[in-house]
């Protein structure tokens, strides 16, 4: 298959040089990634800036780019400019989970979903890591989205779908197998500590995420120890009340 990867993490992070060089062995790839550092920055475009591209030299074995703008741009970008035809696009390996209400704010995921609404078929995939350390090592979910990407070459590519996948901060041999499920509610204690008073107040914020509530999640699955696995799909649209709602407002 012809792949294109993206991330958030920017064109240089240990992640999505994992995710290329595995993919790279069975499908021919291009990475389009930000130049810099964009997580946490949703489904955000660039429309009143230009876009800048820049052909990077990262491995011999497949071509990369880096583009200064968010990582729904270089999906859109991957798919109109710089490789055609593309069959699947994969954004990661993500440093940190995707898990729950968290994709909303998530720019990992919002790249998958940039193509999935473009009728590419899409893969999110992310992996927890201990925040303390910057040492850890995506081979193991490189491993697990390869796994991941020969499935649903032979059973279930959906251009409208996107796969969000997990991987937990456990060692390779210690991880359980794979969950499909569905999304947690992922809610945070926030603290706003204050650290300078002048014309602005300024503020470190230091967010706590409250326990789990949901024993069928994707943020239970993952606590035991589970790669997990949930489909998404781009449209909001909350079926199970729509009818309620148009009796309500139409009449």
């Amino acid at each position: 298959m012809k792949i294109l990867i993206t991330n958030d993490d920017g064109i240089n992070a240990r992640g999505i040089y994992a995710l290329a060089k595995e993919i790279s062995k069975k499908h021919e790839i291009t990475v389009v990634a930000p130049r810099e550092q964009k997580s946490a920055s949703s489904h955000a475009i660039s429309i009143h800036n230009p876009i800048k591209i820049r052909e990077e030299k990262i491995d011999d074995e497949f071509k990369a780019y880096s583009l200064v703008g968010t990582p729904a741009d270089c999906t859109q970008a991957g798919l109109s400019l710089l490789c055609k035809e593309v069959d699947l696009v994969i954004s990661g390996i993500n440093r940190g989970i995707n898990c729950g209400t968290d994709i909303l704010y998530s720019g990992t995921v919002s790249a998958a979903v940039e193509g999935a609404i473009y009728n590419v078929p899409s893969i999110a995939i992310s992996m927890e890591v201990d925040w303390e350390r910057e040492d850890e090592d995506y081979t193991k979910a490189a491993k697990w989205i390869s796994k991941v990407v020969d499935i649903a070459e032979k059973n279930y590519l959906r251009n409208d779908v996107v796969l969000n996948v997990n991987v937990p901060n456990v060692d390779e041999e210690e991880i359980k197998g794979i969950k499909v499920c569905k999304l947690g509610k992922s809610t945070y204690k926030t603290n706003y500590i204050l650290v300078e008073e002048n014309e602005d107040m300024i503020y470190e914020i230091k967010g706590t995420r409250n326990a789990i509530s949901e024993d069928d999640s994707d943020l239970y699955f993952l606590s035991q120890g589970y790669v997990t696995l949930t489909p998404l799909h781009f449209d909001f649209t909350n079926f199970k009340i729509l009818d309620e709602v148009k009796n309500i407002f139409e009449n």
